[in-house]
């Protein structure tokens, strides 16, 4: 007797639902499918929510439309002029709002990659043109086969993403400027996605794209300061193209609770130190385990691991299943990603450390399932 196919969880933020689906209570939930920096908000974020008059004062004023606040910190912190930075909704409508300043083109994008960017290029009326990374690489952007393909398909629009999301490949900031220099010469904009560069600051071109006229880079605040619920983001481009990004907003895009956190969030160098510590002890303990119990995982410079999971232990549907019911673990099945979708893939981002015990505890009882 055949089963019916489980409605598998793919994607963070979707705790109430997925609680409602499977009778259970939402807060009893551990969501390993968001990529939250487990250290939690920055005290000077978490300070603004707890002073009431500055809440009282935010919620009574309408929203700086220019997030001066932000755009100041910033410019401070990186060196960059304020008119290079567009700050909007978050990094979905940042997306938007770059592409939608382009006229339709063709978008080459490195797959395995974030749904996000399919979805954006269909809605901006451009043409989707993927090329799959090597598996046997882990995923690794290679800059000479990038530049080829580049060659080969002249495509008006290249995505990229540093670290790579879903694989958490890192590649050298020198690689991702060669890629860009050589796009640029063919008047070809490259759409840099450094939503998660905060783990390898190093590797960040962001000093360069005020200079460039053919490279925007995406800047995330929320994932790395733990606060996605402000839905906040920013863009760097040449000012010219930076204007004409912020064109495509609509009036008041971000509340004036937003702007304010993420421009406190920015300026805390101390939690960003200590995050990088804190993150990094933690997903080389979870990834050890991992391997010690048989599944592949991925070289990761992000907050996050992709695993494949063994053939023995079955269907990647099921086994996501399996685990809210079982073990109340939300992990991203990694079956909507062009590439992976006929392969036991999934991603777990790296948690606390009490969390991430429990899903070793529960992937080790799969593993004995089998």
């Amino acid at each position: 007797m055949l089963c019916a196919k489980p409605r598998s969880p793919v994607h963070g933020g979707a705790l109430e639902h997925l609680a409602e689906r499977y009778a259970l209570d939402a807060a009893d939930l551990i969501d390993f499918s968001a990529n939250i920096n487990p250290y939690g908000p920055p005290p000077s974020v978490l300070a603004l929510f707890a002073d009431r008059d500055a809440i009282a004062r935010s919620l009574a004023a309408y929203p700086d439309r220019d997030a001066s606040s932000l755009k100041r910190a910033v410019s401070e912190r990186y060196g960059i002029p304020r008119t290079s930075i567009a700050v909007g909704n978050g990094g979905a409508a940042l997306l938007d709002s770059a592409l939608r300043s382009i006229p339709p083109t063709r978008c080459l994008v490195p797959i395995p990659a974030f749904s996000e960017y399919r979805r954006a290029i269909d809605a901006c009326g451009h043409t989707w043109k993927p090329f799959a990374l090597e598996d046997a690489e882990n995923f690794r952007l290679d800059p000479r086969r990038t530049i080829e393909e580049l060659e080969r398909e002249s495509p008006g629009v290249l995505i990229l993403t540093n670290p790579h999301n879903p694989s958490g490949a890192l590649a050298r900031c020198d690689a991702i400027l060669e890629i860009v220099h050589a796009a640029s010469a063919m008047q070809c904009m490259v759409l840099l996605d450094e939503a998660f560069i905060d783990y390898a600051p190093q590797e960040s071109l962001l000093a360069y794209a005020a200079k460039m006229e053919h490279l925007v880079i995406l800047r995330s605040v929320t994932k790395f300061y733990a606060m996605p619920a402000m839905r906040v983001a920013y863009a760097v481009a040449a000012p010219p193209l930076a204007e004409r990004i912020e064109a495509f907003f609509p009036s008041w895009s971000t509340s004036t609770l937003a702007i304010e956190a993420a421009a406190r969030a920015n300026g805390d160098r101390l939690f960003d130190k200590r995050s990088l510590r804190f993150n990094t002890l933690l997903r080389d303990e979870l990834a050890q385990h991992l391997r010690d119990i048989g599944v592949r995982v991925l070289p990761s410079a992000a907050n996050y691991l992709l695993l494949e999971l063994p053939a023995s232990w079955g269907a990647r549907e099921f086994i996501c299943e399996k685990l809210v019911r079982s073990w109340g673990i939300v992990i991203r099945d990694c079956g909507d990603y062009d590439g992976l979708a006929d392969r036991s893939f999934v991603r777990v981002a790296v948690k606390d450390r009490s969390s991430n015990e429990r899903l070793i505890q529960a992937f080790h009882s799969l593993s004995k399932e089998k």
